[in-house]
């Protein structure tokens, strides 16, 4: 139903049918690595140290899901101040609601700070219902 790197970020188990289980051996810290999984670069998610906060994904997630558009993880940017989403049409960036918005980009309130103040909730939500699919 969802894609397994949003699974891991809202912090749900996977779950799995016992038919399609399979045992995968990891290495140990004792055990080296083959030089094939060494060479790997780790996953783009990793390579950013700040993580949106989990509460902060959880709210973007309804917000998406309220325009009729299914979260996709690779569609997130966040650099430790602002959250960017893009959609086919726009960017959703989550800052400062009172920045001008563009054809391009649309302005809202910052997770956390709606987080806080719910009643920045309804300034967002009109702006929001203004995006054309």
């Amino acid at each position: 139903m969802y894609p397994n790197k949003l699974i891991t970020e809202l912090g749900l188990l996977p779950l799995v049918r016992k038919q399609q289980q399979q045992t995968t051996v990891k290495p140990t810290a004792s055990e080296p690595t083959t030089t094939n999984e060494s060479n790997q670069a780790p996953p783009q998610k990793e390579q950013h140290n700040q993580k949106i906060d989990k509460n902060e994904f959880r709210l973007l997630v309804k917000m998406l899901q309220a325009i009729q558009h299914e979260c996709q993880f690779d569609h997130i940017q966040y650099d430790g101040q602002k959250v960017s989403y893009k959609l086919p049409n726009i960017t959703l960036i989550f800052h400062d609601i009172h920045i001008q918005d563009d054809d391009q980009t649309m302005n809202l309130s910052s997770l956390s700070d709606i987080l806080k103040h719910p009643e920045l909730k309804r300034p967002v939500w009109e702006k929001l219902k203004t995006i054309k699919s």
